[in-house]
């Protein structure tokens, strides 16, 4: 890669792309603890992450989840706001995966944070 090509990189490109690969699991972290609707899992990870992660459309992650079995729609209900909104839930694979994705999350997640904090070892 030239020095022409990593300044057409911004850094919100690993933003983007660390969004996406994880936006998975967080959809199903949440729905592990409630059925939710779509608009209420994206206010959940915008409140719970303090303004740093905004899903806008997380329809597609919402379909391969369900296409995959992971999650179900469920019969539409009342929301607390008074909508009639399509619900979800996660079902026992996908309880499973998500535990895999959690490990395969926190392995990773370490192994960057030794990355950048330890010195290398003289051998």
């Amino acid at each position: 890669m030239g020095a022409d090509e990593l300044q057409k990189q911004p850094p919100s490109a690993l933003e983007d792309n660390l969004k996406k690969a994880l936006t998975e699991l967080m959809i199903l972290f949440l729905l592990s603890r409630k059925d939710c609707y779509i608009g209420e899992l994206t206010a959940m990870i915008n409140r719970r992450s303090g303004g740093a992660l905004t899903i806008v459309f997380p329809y597609g992650a919402i379909y391969r989840l369900q296409q995959s079995g992971y999650i179900l729609e469920l019969e539409m209900r009342t929301a607390p706001d008074g909508r009639r909104r399509q619900y979800y839930r996660i079902t026992k694979p996908g309880r499973q995966y998500l535990e895999q994705l959690l490990d395969t999350y926190s392995r990773l997640s370490k192994g960057i944070s030794d990355v950048l904090t330890k010195e290398e070892s003289a051998e």
